[in-house]
């Protein structure tokens, strides 16, 4: 059910959270009570601008983990806000730290972060290439488009219509194939 290490925890520290969609999980300075791993729906971290714009810096699908930061910080860093309703398990942050006294545990959880290191990075380097079409299709490539195209755009600090063009683009010069709509993939090599 939870992904490792999570599933080597006691169950007592772990709690079950049905969230409905459009609900803080939590809010920016509020105090850590521990991270969360969605189960099912998909929850977005957002941090507001100096113009009340929102910014989404993860997004968090089932299998996954987020808020690992909380474990060591006093209060959370962002918001969660819940994009699709779904379950989660809310871990305790006290026996996080608690479990770290077992090597596996934290050699797992170190694994965990790295990959999840990886990815940022990865994504970093996606959203630092300028021509639209180029990053779209590196976008492509990671497999960042799983699910909608707007999100997909989003991830890639793209606007939608910007990210259509350049799908149009792509699959007008033959690199990807639009076999219904909304669907976009690569095209194979032959």
């Amino acid at each position: 059910m939870l992904p490792d290490p999570y599933n080597r925890l006691p169950d007592i520290a772990l709690h079950r959270v049905s969230a409905v969609s459009r609900e803080t999980l939590f809010q920016q300075g509020s105090v850590t009570k521990g991270l969360f791993v969605v189960l099912s729906g998909r929850v977005h971290l957002e941090r507001v601008g100096p113009n009340g714009e929102r910014f989404v810096i993860h997004r968090a699908t089932a299998g996954t983990s987020f808020a690992e930061a909380s474990i060591f910080s006093e209060k959370y860093h962002c918001d969660a806000v819940v994009i699709e309703a779904g379950d989660l398990i809310r871990i305790d942050k006290a026996a996080v730290l608690a479990a770290f006294a077992d090597a596996d545990f934290a050699l797992s959880y170190g694994r965990q972060a790295s990959r999840h290191i990886q990815a940022q990075r990865q994504l970093l380097e996606i959203v630092g290439i300028r021509r639209a079409e180029d990053r779209v299709l590196a976008g492509l490539v990671a497999g960042l488009l799983d699910s909608t195209v707007v999100e997909f755009a989003a991830l890639l600090q793209l606007s939608h219509e910007a990210a259509y063009r350049a799908l149009r683009v792509l699959v007008d010069a033959g690199h990807v194939i639009n076999p219904s709509r909304g669907e976009y993939r690569l095209r194979a090599a032959t």
